[in-house]
């Protein structure tokens, strides 16, 4: 069917799937291992065309221009750019992919090397092999080594994620953000001794690596870095052994910043190819539009950045050099709930999309972090399943970013009387045990415990990339932004990410503290108190999370309500309430900003976040301390501290004073009724407050979204939290 397409459509790149034929059955076979061939095989299932809204899970460099698009049902795409050194739109087979084979969607990541080899990451840590000799570099011909589908390390289940394959060497990221160095020598699929550098064993050679959200590799050790925020780091591992003595870095370890604009808010994709750097933009002027253009930019001195002090790009804007390639990470397997939160005796509808035949479910409820690919954890609590289903690829229809996805249910999940009020999660498991995971909030029938803890769904759908617009993507059009939750979440996993987080597992890492310390506590989130704001005078106190940053006016007067009434909120986070969002009239969607388009702050409507909390966001990015005591206060008591003393230093997300700040001076001296507990160290440092609102209610603010992230291992920062707990419940 390709070779029908006119030559007009050289440039189109993945666009030619829309018209692509069904995959004749055998892809079902094909999951433990992608087989090789253009041919997928005898079966009686078929997928279906692939949706031109999310044709590919990803791209893979695989040198001299070659361009690897493993396809959202598996297929194994060969392309060729021709103008990767001057970045003319110049591709191979004019422009059309070449079927290499089927079964990819078992992968979680695929690697490549410039040889033709691959390196399939598959979801239970295994890691398989396969190498493609090309025969014909203008048409992608060419045939499998015999060795392909040969598992060849069983051990990246413990890494959070991998990149790299160029010249075999593989760089794993683990839950500390330390980066691994492997490298696999044989190059033809053996396991015998030698095959590996180092027996197989990863070297560490970098720590704390969590500022990063995402790294891709070049060769000969160049790693980029995209930072939080999109800045682009440059590093380049020199000593290739695994080492790490003096000179195994250039520039001594030290990053360069190199650009900027390469996160997710901006591309949904990117790779490099000797110099050469790819990104999928997100579409910056139609917010409904297809996220496809193939953007090309050129580092000359991609190796020697160090030694020049600077990037010498010949094209950093990003030259158009193809269209039509959608991307969806998730695409093999992704599903979401109908609503956040449930009750007992009430449903939650499940829709799910997969590139499998079939899949299970289980239900969690989760009191922490999990422990990647465990059978059981500590940390969850199996209350439903795993209950196999069929599966099958769904597409996406047209405004699906405001409207929904649109997937008719595959089952539903009914909250049994037995099911404690907490965090939960529905765990997807596909294939050599893929996992995605579909967060959602059991809250209680009636009032269990003293305390109810907050969770802010508004702030995890604000962050959500899925689909590749959402409030912080790099769209220029001036108007609202409405973002549908009836979509799969991006960054749900509670699993480590090998990253600072404050989302979800942010979240989970105040909630495992909870239940170290033995607090009984009842779950909601931000949905439950935006249609009842009743219901938090049922508590002693009201607990917020890390990152409670967007609040509908419903739950602003709801929070307000119970604070002038007498209650007590133990805000553990920092940035909160700080900006506004409205809820659509049929509750599905989310709207974020003004009618131009303009940020919709809380305190440019004369509402400022402090009048609340007694402090505000200062504007602080990304840097880190530990808190300085300013007074001796009850809430130290048990401490050791007095004033001058430091606390928090470090913890998952480093120092308790960080990434955002809040302070009690923003616009303004304090409050009356604020008191200064600590204070942050770095400029625009946290305030740590307490803010006595009359009639018995206070408030507790760390001022920080970092805070929660040294409880685990800071017992100052957690006997202080105890205190305010014992206090708020009095």
């Amino acid at each position: 069917m390709e070779t029908l397409l006119s030559r007009r459509r050289v440039f189109r790149g993945a666009a030619v799937l829309a018209g692509a034929s069904v995959l004749p059955p055998g892809l079902s076979r094909a999951i433990a291992a992608p087989r090789p061939g253009p041919q997928p095989g005898p079966s009686t299932r078929q997928i279906g065309p692939v949706d031109p809204e999310q044709s590919q899970a990803l791209m893979v460099p695989g040198g001299n221009g070659v361009i690897y698009s493993m396809q959202s049902d598996g297929r194994l795409k060969w392309y060729r750019h021709l103008g990767r050194d001057t970045g003319t739109p110049s591709w191979a087979n004019s422009g059309i992919g070449r079927d290499l084979g089927v079964g990819w969607q078992a992968h979680t990541q695929v690697l490549a090397a410039d040889d033709g080899q691959f390196f399939g990451l598959c979801g239970d840590g295994t890691l398989a092999w396969c190498k493609y000799t090309l025969t014909n570099p203008n048409t992608g011909e060419g045939t499998w080594h015999p060795n392909t589908n040969t598992i060849i390390h069983r051990g990246f289940g413990s890494y959070s994620y991998i990149f790299g394959g160029k010249q075999g060497v593989i760089y794993a990221i683990d839950a500390n953000g330390d980066m691994y160095w492997f490298r696999y020598l044989a190059g033809d699929g053996s396991t015998t001794t030698g095959a590996w550098a180092n027996g197989g064993v990863g070297s560490r050679i970098a720590t704390g690596r969590r500022l990063y959200g995402l790294h891709f590799a070049d060769s000969d050790g160049v790693i980029y870095a995209v930072q939080h925020g999109g800045d682009l780091h440059w590093y380049r591992y020199l000593a290739g052994d695994g080492s790490n003595g003096p000179g195994a870095w250039a520039n001594g370890g030290a990053p360069i910043t190199i650009g900027g604009d390469w996160d997710w808010a901006c591309s949904v994709e990117r790779f490099a190819d000797t110099g050469a750097l790819y990104a999928v933009w997100v579409d910056r002027a139609n917010p409904n539009a297809s996220d496809h253009q193939l953007r090309w930019y050129r580092l000359m001195n991609w190796r020697t950045v160090h030694q020049d002090g600077q990037p010498v790009w010949t094209n950093g804007n990003g030259a158009l050099v193809g269209t039509g390639f959608t991307t969806s990470r998730t695409a093999a397997l992704q599903g979401y709930t109908d609503t956040w939160s449930a009750a007992p005796g009430e449903s939650l509808a499940v829709s799910v999309s997969t590139a499998f035949e079939r899949y299970q479910a289980t239900v969690l409820r989760l009191d922490g972090p999990l422990t990647p690919g465990a059978a059981s954890d500590p940390n969850a609590q199996v209350v439903l399943g795993p209950t196999t289903y069929s599966g099958r690829m769904r597409p996406l229809p047209a405004g699906y970013r405001g409207s929904g996805c649109g997937w008719p249910a595959d089952f539903t999940v009914t909250v049994q009387p037995t099911w404690k009020s907490g965090s939960y999660a529905i765990r997807l498991t596909g294939a050599n045990n893929m996992r995605r995971y579909i967060p959602f909030v059991v809250r209680p029938a009636a009032p269990t415990a003293p305390i109810a803890v907050l969770l802010p769904f508004l702030t995890h759908s604000a962050y959500n990339h899925w689909g590749g617009h959402f409030q912080y993507s790099c769209d220029t059009y001036p108007t609202r932004r409405t973002h549908t939750m009836l979509r799969p979440f991006s960054e749900c996993s509670p699993e480590p990410p090998g990253r600072i987080d404050i989302r979800f597992y942010g979240d989970l890492l105040l909630l495992r503290w909870l239940a170290d310390n033995n607090i009984a506590y009842d779950c909601y989130q931000d949905l439950d108190l935006h249609h009842d704001g009743s219901w938090p005078g049922n508590y002693k106190a009201v607990m917020l999370g890390s990152h409670p940053e967007y609040w509908t006016p419903a739950i602003r007067n709801g929070l307000e309500a119970y604070l002038t009434g007498g209650g007590r909120l133990i805000n553990t986070g920092g940035n909160c309430m700080y900006e506004r969002v409205d809820i659509t009239a049929d509750g599905t969607a989310v709207l974020h900003r003004d009618s131009l388009g303009n940020r919709w702050l809380w305190r440019d409507q004369g509402l400022p976040e402090r009048n609340v909390l007694g402090v505000a966001y200062n504007g602080s990015y990304l840097d880190f301390a530990p808190y300085q005591v300013d007074i001796n206060h009850p809430f130290l008591a048990g401490t050791g501290l007095g004033p001058g003393d430091q606390f928090a230093q470090t913890g998952y997300n480093f120092g308790g004073s960080g990434w955002e700040q809040d302070s009690s001076d923003v616009g303004g001296p304090p409050l009356p009724g604020v008191t200064r507990i600590a204070h942050g160290t770095q400029p625009l440092g946290a305030h740590m407050v307490h803010f006595g609102r009359g009639n018995g209610g206070w408030v507790f603010s760390t001022g920080s979204v970092t805070f929660n992230g040294t409880l685990a291992n800071d017992a100052a920062s957690s006997r202080i939290l105890r205190n305010v707990i014992a206090a708020a419940v009095a």
